[in-house]
């Protein structure tokens, strides 16, 4: 499961090197979760559940649609963080703090969305696996 860690501190208080290092830590997540979401799809749709259980295909279904709302999103934001990768070389051509405000304030805004999709994806494993729970076929 991707690790939920909520950094402290203000991101005006980082210089850029910094914000490109939060940067260069959101990819690694998202690729971690890239890797997630192929493995539970695969395991959604794999034959490895025990027959005979009530609404399984259907409850198996909603999964699915979840976690593909979920790699949509991952998708959306991983784009917003490479635009933001390219854009964060402009503070440096900052002259005013106002302009370095809007850089921190972008910067700001994307860590806090990465962290509710961290988040949402959690709850999503979460009750993933606790739906599996006793419902995988036994082999003797």
């Amino acid at each position: 499961m991707a690790i939920l860690i909520k950094q402290s501190g203000s991101a005006n208080e980082k210089n850029v090197e910094e914000l490109i290092a939060d940067i260069r830590e959101w990819d690694k997540k998202l690729q971690t979760c890239s890797e997630e979401i192929t493995f539970l799809s695969q395991f959604i749709s794999a034959d490895i559940f025990q027959e005979d259980l009530p609404n399984l295909y259907e409850n198996l279904f909603t999964y699915s649609s979840s976690l593909t709302a979920l790699k949509t999103e991952k998708i959306e934001l991983h784009q917003a963080i490479s635009n933001h990768k390219n854009d964060i070389n402009g503070m440096m051509e900052c002259e005013d703090i106002s302009c370095e405000s809007f850089y921190y304030t972008e910067h700001k805004k994307l860590e806090n969305r990465l962290f509710i999709f961290l988040s949402n994806f959690n709850k999503f494993q979460t009750a993933l696996f606790l739906f599996c729970t006793n419902k995988l076929r036994k082999h003797d």
